[in-house]
C-alpha cells in the first residue's frame, strides 16, 4: 500500500545571535528578492512584530512570508502549491541573502515543519482510523467518555539517537475540516550551528523533516490501514 501524501504547509525557523535590526537592510534584502520571481515577495511592511515580506494570497487562507526578527527568520508557506523542493530552494536563498545583508556569521539552531493530509483507504474517515485501527479497545474504548468523539489524535517525540542529530516531534490527528483526511505534522529541530558558508545544508534539513513524514510515518500508519 502506499499514500499519496498533500502538503499543506511548510515551515523554517533559522535561529541566530540577536542583530540590531535595520528596515533600510531588510529592504535591500527584499529589493533583490524581487528581482527572482521563483521566491520573490510582492509586499514589504514593518510591524510592532518584526519585518514582513509577503506575497498576496493566492487562495483562502493562504500564507507566503518571511518574518525578520532581531533573533530569527521565519519563513512561511501555507495552502500554496508548494513543492519540498520549491520551500527549500526558497529557504536556502532567502536566508544565504539574509545573512550577507545583515552580517549574521552562524545560525545556532533551526526548525522545520511539514504538514501533510492523507487519506485512509480502508476506513470512512481519520477519525475511525485513529480510534480503531490504533487504539487498543477501539470505539467501544472511547463510549467510556459517554458522548461522540469529534476528534482523535497521536503525539511521538523522536529524541537525538547515535546516528541522527535532530529531535522529531510526530503528530497525526483528524483534520476537522475534512474528517475523511488524517492531518500529520512533523516538526525537526536541529541544534547544530551552522556558518553562513554552510546555508545550503539547511536544504538537507528540509528533506530528512519531508521524508520522515511522508516515508517513516506513512509506513507506520500503513500497519493500522487494514480491512
Amino acid at each position: 500500500m502506499t499514500y499519496d501524501p498533500r502538503s499543506i504547509a511548510f515551515l523554517a525557523e533559522i535561529l541566530f545571535q540577536p542583530v540590531a535590526l535595520q528596515a533600510d537592510r531588510v529592504q535591500q534584502i527584499h529589493n533583490t528578492l524581487f528581482t527572482r520571481r521563483e521566491i520573490a515577495y510582492q509586499n514589504f511592511q514593518i510591524a510592532q512584530d518584526g519585518i514582513h515580506l509577503t506575497n498576496l494570497p493566492s487562495s483562502p487562507g493562504s500564507v507566503s512570508a518571511v518574518t525578520f526578527l532581531p533573533d530569527r527568520l521565519v519563513l512561511r508557506e501555507e495552502l500554496r502549491a508548494t513543492s519540498v523542493e520549491d520551500f527549500a530552494t526558497r529557504v536556502v536563498n532567502v536566508a544565504s541573502l539574509a545573512f550577507q545583508v545583515l552580517g549574521i556569521p552562524v545560525t545556532v539552531a533551526q526548525q522545520f515543519v511539514v504538514r501533510s493530509l492523507v487519506s485512509p483507504r480502508h476506513f470512512d474517515n481519520s477519525t475511525m482510523l485513529l480510534a480503531q485501527g490504533m487504539l487498543q479497545g477501539g470505539s467501544d474504548a472511547l463510549a467510556a467518555f459517554g458522548r461522540p468523539v469529534q476528534a482523535v489524535g497521536l503525539r511521538m517525540t523522536f529524541p537525538q539517537a547515535e546516528a541522527h542529530g535532530e529531535v522529531f516531534n510526530l503528530r497525526m490527528e483528524t483534520w476537522t475540516q475534512d474528517p475523511r483526511s488524517l492531518w500529520i505534522e512533523n516538526t525537526g529541530s536541529y541544534a547544530a550551528p551552522t556558518t553562513a558558508e554552510n546555508l545550503p545544508t539547511l536544504g538537507n534539513h528540509i528533506y530528512s523533516t519531508y521524508k520522515f513524514l511522508t516515508q517513516k510515518a506513512c509506513a507506520f500508519l500503513e500497519q493500522f490501514d487494514r480491512r
